[in-house]
């Protein structure tokens, strides 16, 4: 049984590597393939960290678990950028994964060195860094399934629901499996835990191998889209009436007609102002289909989702307010279809770099 996990963790190894290794050199200038590369590390760590032949050395052991550690956290840090596009990382999200590592890491160093530390520390140093990842690990599922229908880049739509899938299960399998290793090794015999551990363990190697080895298939097979994926999301400028010369001559004179209704229906109609407005709103709105939608508004005004093209006419129409009235800010935030003051704070320091405040006073 040993035998069989080294080498399917060995297989699994070599499949990430050699996806790492892709990616790093591909896509060498993207934020997005760098997280995928320090994520595929991880993942390995994960792997290697439980080949019995390295259990004699502590120091490595305790490197690789340290690596491993981080896997829910990079990955959660990739589904942010990926799925949501945002250009920085949310600070909170942040703050908790170094919190959870830093208190995992203090769990193991007090276990090498023979410390004990109570009750406190199995619930501050192993139960808590747990919740956080398992934490994480479901936030990324949920950002998976949470933006499809808003989604404007099809090769996007098209994987959210696999990875989700592929994704949850890996990683909320494993999560789960070591929350309930420690249970399962006092309620059972020795011989029949560690039985048990070997057959889960061998699943979780057989599932990240295949997982990894039809993900580099899927990657050569859809090159261009994958691509056009991991390129960095940029903040989009839009000069003139919301669609310049150059991008009207580019696109097709069917694409060209449609943004236009579109643009009449956001300019004259203000759809925007409604809260909660969708993509499937405005397709009944003007009778056309999402599809289009979708293709229309990210090929001729390069949005990678409808919240950020509706974000785009908010913002602008907020400046102007701000710049032309006294009218209270939070005010303004409601009045043009934000369903908070946060969230108008950050969509308009997106696009103009500075707080609705600052661009008041600054005008």
């Amino acid at each position: 049984m040993d035998y069989l996990n080294t080498l399917l963790a060995g297989l699994a190894v070599s499949q990430l590597l050699f996806w790492g290794s892709y990616n790093v050199t591909r896509f060498r200038q993207s934020k997005l393939a760098r997280l995928l590369v320090l994520f595929a590390l991880c993942l390995s760590a994960f792997l290697l960290s439980g080949i019995p032949v390295l259990e004699a050395f502590t120091l490595v052991v305790f490197l690789l678990s340290r690596l491993a550690v981080l896997t829910p956290g990079i990955l959660w840090l990739f589904a942010v950028s990926f799925f949501k596009d945002e250009q920085t990382v949310p600070r909170r999200g942040l703050g908790l994964i170094v919190l959870y590592f830093l208190l995992s890491t203090l769990n193991s160093l007090t276990v090498i060195l023979n410390i004990d530390t109570g009750q406190a520390g199995y619930y501050l140093g192993y139960l808590l860094p747990l919740f956080v990842m398992f934490g994480l690990s479901v936030h990324v599922v949920y950002m998976g399934l949470e933006g499809r229908r808003d989604d404007l880049l099809e090769e996007r739509r098209r994987l959210r629901i696999p990875f989700v899938i592929s994704i949850g299960m890996v990683i909320l399998f494993t999560l789960g499996f070591i929350a309930l290793s420690p249970i399962l090794q006092q309620v059972m015999s020795p011989e029949n835990s560690q039985l048990f551990i070997n057959i889960i363990t061998l699943v979780i190697y057989a599932a990240i191998f295949l997982w990894i080895l039809v993900l580099n298939l899927a990657v050569f097979r859809l090159n261009v889209d994958a691509e056009r994926l991991l390129q960095n999301p940029e903040p989009v400028v839009v000069d003139g009436e919301h669609q310049s010369e150059i991008e009207k001559a580019s696109a097709s004179v069917k694409e060209a007609k449609l943004m236009e209704k579109i643009n009449q229906a956001m300019d004259q109609q203000k759809l925007y102002q409604q809260s909660g407005f969708t993509i499937v709103m405005l397709g009944q709105e003007l009778a056309t289909t999402e599809q289009r939608l979708r293709t229309t508004i990210n090929n001729t005004m390069g949005f990678r989702n409808f919240n950020q093209f509706l974000n785009h006419y908010r913002v602008d129409e907020a400046a102007r307010l701000l710049n032309e009235s006294d009218e209270p800010i939070a005010n303004i935030a409601m009045g043009v279809g934000f369903n908070s003051l946060s969230a108008f704070n950050k969509a308009f320091k997106e696009i103009h770099s500075k707080t609705p405040r600052e661009f008041r006073v600054q005008s």
